[in-house]
C-alpha cells in the first residue's frame, strides 16, 4: 500500500485493511434462511443499559485550555475515575512553546502527555496563534511578541477595534513572515509529536480567535480562502501520520459560499474531519434551536463516514450560570428551545454531529456528580455501539470444512468505528477452544442500517462431534493489543477472554 501522507491519514481514518466479509445494507437481513439454514436470533442477549467503554471513542478533558492552568485536574481519579475518560484536550498558544525562536519549552506539555498516557489515556491538540486575554505574555501575544518583532504584521484588537499596544495581538494571517515562522514551528512540533500512538488528533488552530478560524473578539477581519487553504496545506506536509481535524468555524467564517464549499471539499480530500465548538453557546441558540445549536450539520454528514468527528460543549459552568442547563425561566433555552433542556441539546447535537469524541469544557468532578447517568448514555452512544443481530449457519455443520456465515450486526452509535478491529470465532468442545479469524476493518458498519456480513467460516477439523459452543469477539489488534471491543450483550455471554457464546451448533465427524 502506498504510504502516502493522504493514504495514510485515510487508513487511520478508515480502519482500511482487509475487507471482513462481503457486505450489504438494508432488506438482505430480511430475507428468509436458506433451505438447511439456522437462523440463531440474538436479541435476546442485547443488553442497553450495560456501560461499555471501547477503544477509539468516549470523553475528552480540556486541559489546558487556552490559559496555562484552565480546568486543571484537582486529583487523578477526577479522570481516572471518569467512565470512558479517552484523552485529554491540550489548547495551549504557541507562544508557550516556543518563548523565543528556536528555542523550545516542550517540558510545558510532556510533563502532562507523560503523566496521563502513562495511565492509558491519550492526547489531543489545538495549537492557537490569537488568544483574547492579555493576564499573561503569552496571552497577549499568542503568536510570539517575537514574530511580530521580526516584521511580521497585525495589530492589537478587541471586537472589531483597535486596542492599544496593551490589547490582545492579532496577526495577519496570510503574512509571509508570520507563515514562515508558523511553518518551521509546525514542523518542529511535528517531528516530536506527528505519528505518536497516543496522538488522537490534532486541530488546525492557527487562525482566529482561540484557533477557531474567525476574528469575532479581534479584528472582525474575514481571512481568506487562499490563506485558510495555505494554513491546511502547511499541517498537512508536516503531520502526515496523525487526523488533522478543523473546527467549522474555519470554513463557515468565509462570506462567500462557493469558497465555503471548496474549502470544505479540500479538507474531505485530504482525509481532514471536524469538531464543533459553539453547542449552547448562548447566542446560538435563538437561531439554531431547532438543530441543537448545530450551525453546519452537512460538514459533519460529509466528513463522518471516513472520519472521526469531534464534539465541544460550550464551558460547562456558563451554560449552567445562564440557566441553559436546566432552561430556568429567562434563559436563552427555556425562551427559544421548545421545551427542551440541555441534555437534550446534547443528545440531539451529538446526533447530527455524528460525533466520535465528546467533552463536557469544565470541571470533570463537577459535571459527573451533575449528570451521572447522562454521562453514561453519552459514552455509549458516542461513536460505534454495537448490537449482533443474528448469525445464520448451516443446520448441520461438518469437522474440516469451511461453511458460509452470515453475521448482522446493527450499529446504535452514531459513526462507525473506523479503526481495523479483527473479527474472531471461538470453538468451544469437551474442554477444547479452538480460535479463528474472519478479517479485519468494520469502517463500513454505518449507524440507520444493518450491516450484513457473509463470511467464509472454517470448521476446525479436531473438535469432537456433538453441541459444541459457538462465541465472537471483536478486537483491538494493532501494536501487538489484544483489546477486546466490547458488544452491547448481556456480561452473562461474554467469557474473560472478550468473546460472547451466541450460539450452539451441532458438529458432524464427516459428511
Amino acid at each position: 500500500m502506498n504510504d502516502s501522507p493522504r493514504n495514510i491519514r485515510r487508513r487511520f481514518a478508515c480502519g482500511i485493511g482487509l475487507l471482513l466479509c462481503i457486505l450489504a445494507h438494508g432488506t438482505a437481513s430480511h430475507l428468509p434462511a436458506a433451505p438447511g439454514t439456522a437462523v440463531h436470533e440474538l436479541s435476546p442477549l442485547h443488553d442497553a443499559a450495560r456501560l461499555l467503554v471501547n477503544p477509539d471513542k468516549g470523553w475528552y478533558h480540556h486541559y489546558p485550555d487556552n490559559h496555562i492552568n484552565k480546568y486543571v485536574i484537582a486529583q487523578d481519579a477526577d479522570l481516572l475515575e471518569f467512565p470512558g475518560m479517552d484523552h485529554l484536550y491540550i489548547r495551549l498558544a504557541w507562544a508557550y512553546l516556543e518563548p523565543k525562536e528556536g528555542q523550545f519549552d516542550w517540558a510545558i506539555i510532556d510533563r502532562i502527555i507523560e503523566k496521563w498516557t502513562a495511565h492509558g489515556l491519550g492526547i489531543a491538540f489545538r495549537i492557537s496563534c490569537k488568544e483574547t486575554s492579555t493576564d499573561r505574555i503569552e496571552q497577549q501575544f499568542a503568536t510570539p511578541r517575537w514574530v511580530m518583532e521580526a516584521g511580521a504584521r497585525g495589530g492589537h484588537y478587541r471586537a472589531g477595534k483597535p486596542a492599544g499596544p496593551d490589547g490582545p495581538w492579532e496577526p495577519e494571517f496570510d503574512d509571509p513572515i508570520f507563515l514562515a515562522k508558523l511553518d518551521r514551528f509546525l514542523a518542529a512540533f511535528a517531528a516530536r509529536y506527528d505519528g505518536k500512538p497516543w496522538l488522537r488528533y490534532l486541530d488546525i488552530g492557527s487562525i482566529g480567535d482561540w484557533g477557531e478560524g474567525h476574528t469575532w473578539a479581534g479584528s472582525r477581519k474575514v481571512c481568506s480562502f487562499a490563506a485558510r487553504k495555505q494554513h491546511v496545506d502547511i499541517h498537512l506536509k508536516h503531520f502526515r501520520r496523525t487526523l488533522l481535524v478543523a473546527s467549522d468555524d474555519f470554513v463557515y467564517a468565509l462570506a462567500d459560499p462557493s469558497e465555503r464549499r471548496a474549502l470544505h471539499q479540500h479538507l474531505l480530500a485530504h482525509g481532514i474531519s471536524y469538531r464543533d465548538d459553539s453547542i449552547l453557546v448562548d447566542g446560538y441558540v435563538a437561531g439554531t434551536s431547532d438543530r441543537f445549536t448545530v450551525r453546519s450539520p452537512e460538514f459533519f454528514a460529509d466528513a463522518y463516514p471516513a472520519t472521526p468527528t469531534v464534539f465541544e460543549l460550550e464551558h460547562y459552568s456558563s451554560v449552567k450560570r445562564l440557566g441553559n442547563w436546566d432552561a430556568r425561566p429567562g434563559s436563552s433555552v427555556a425562551r427559544f428551545g421548545q421545551g427542551k433542556r440541555g441534555p437534550d441539546y446534547f443528545l440531539g447535537a451529538l446526533q447530527l454531529l455524528h460525533a466520535t469524541y465528546i467533552g463536557y469544557h469544565g470541571d470533570a468532578r463537577e459535571w459527573l456528580a451533575d449528570n451521572p447517568e447522562l454521562t453514561r448514555e453519552l459514552l455509549n452512544r458516542c461513536g460505534y455501539w454495537l448490537f449482533p443481530k443474528s448469525i445464520e449457519l448451516p443446520a448441520r455443520l461438518v469437522r474440516n470444512t469451511t461453511v458460509p456465515m452470515v453475521l448482522t450486526v446493527e450499529n446504535r452509535g452514531v459513526a462507525p468505528p473506523y479503526a481495523p478491529y479483527e473479527l474472531r470465532v471461538k470453538w468451544s468442545r469437551s474442554g477444547i477452544e479452538r480460535i479463528g479469524t474472519l478479517g479485519k476493518g468494520c469502517a463500513t458498519w454505518l449507524p440507520g442500517a444493518p450491516a450484513v456480513l457473509r463470511c467464509d467460516l472454517a470448521v476446525p477439523g479436531d473438535l469432537e462431534p456433538g453441541d459444541c459452543a459457538l462465541a465472537i469477539g471483536l478486537f483491538d489488534v494493532r501494536d501487538g493489543r489484544q483489546r477486546p471491543v466490547e458488544w452491547a450483550l448481556k456480561l452473562s455471554a461474554r467469557d474473560p477472554d472478550g468473546f460472547y457464546r451466541v450460539a450452539t451448533v451441532p458438529i458432524a465427524g464427516q459428511q
